[in-house]
């Protein structure tokens, strides 16, 4: 019989506590509450409102995790892996940010970073097609690996590839990040609520999300796992 301690963690970890912070976001958000929508979407700039911070915030712990799974996994490809997640997760963390550019901007009134001094660029992501190419890549990816997955891997023999594939409660988590990004869009688009400010950047509170997957994914592998 599974611990009920580590079984009311796990549905802390995996829906209640992401349903909790989104509910609240997203109420604040659709409320016409100016202060509430600010904290949320800033009008000076939304990217320095709360939801882009837990992100930037979930990324960093992201790139933390995977510093420290280089030490504490003992397979050169594990060790290798997570140096390389390390890296891309940081890249990812520098995007985010616009590599300190709107923070230099609401605190000191400048645009310039040594990014955009080098490149004449903000960020990679927002160029071109990039941000589309980036979600069309990442939602397939998400769907076979946190909803396919979990649900077949009592089919899967290979003991690596059994290491790799989630825990069933990811299946929750990625329908909880599904509709993270359907609920807002549709009441936006069918004008049931008002937009709080991030117009065709609804998709904020989904891209928390993805973060957040990642991350427990990460959590999983590292501590929770070991690669016979």
């Amino acid at each position: 019989m599974q611990n009920p301690g580590l079984r009311t963690n796990l549905h802390l970890r995996y829906w209640v506590m992401p349903v909790l912070v989104l509910v609240l976001f997203m109420s604040m958000y659709f409320s016409g509450l100016k202060w509430a929508q600010e904290i949320i979407c800033p009008k000076v700039d939304w990217e320095l409102g709360i939801v882009e911070n837990v992100q930037i915030l979930i990324l960093l712990m992201i790139t933390i995790i995977s510093i420290m799974g280089v030490f504490k996994k003992r397979l050169w490809i594990e060790k290798s892996a997570f140096i390389l997640l390390a890296v891309f997760s940081l890249f990812v963390f520098l995007e985010e940010i616009d590599y300190g550019n709107h923070f230099l901007k609401y605190f000191n009134g400048q645009e310039n970073t040594i990014f955009s001094d080098l490149t004449g660029k903000l960020n990679f992501h927002n160029e071109g097609n990039n941000a589309k190419l980036f979600k069309r890549t990442i939602y397939p990816l998400m769907g076979l690996l946190f909803i396919v997955a979990p649900l077949i891997a009592v089919r899967i023999k290979n003991k690596f590839v059994r290491y790799l594939i989630p825990g069933r409660w990811f299946v929750i988590t990625a329908g909880i990040t599904i509709l993270s990004y359907l609920v807002p869009r549709f009441l936006v688009d069918f004008h049931i609520l008002k937009d709080g400010g991030f117009g065709v950047n609804i998709g904020e509170f989904s891209e928390m999300m993805i973060y957040y997957i990642f991350f427990l994914y990460l959590y999983e592998i590292i501590f929770e796992k070991v690669c016979t």
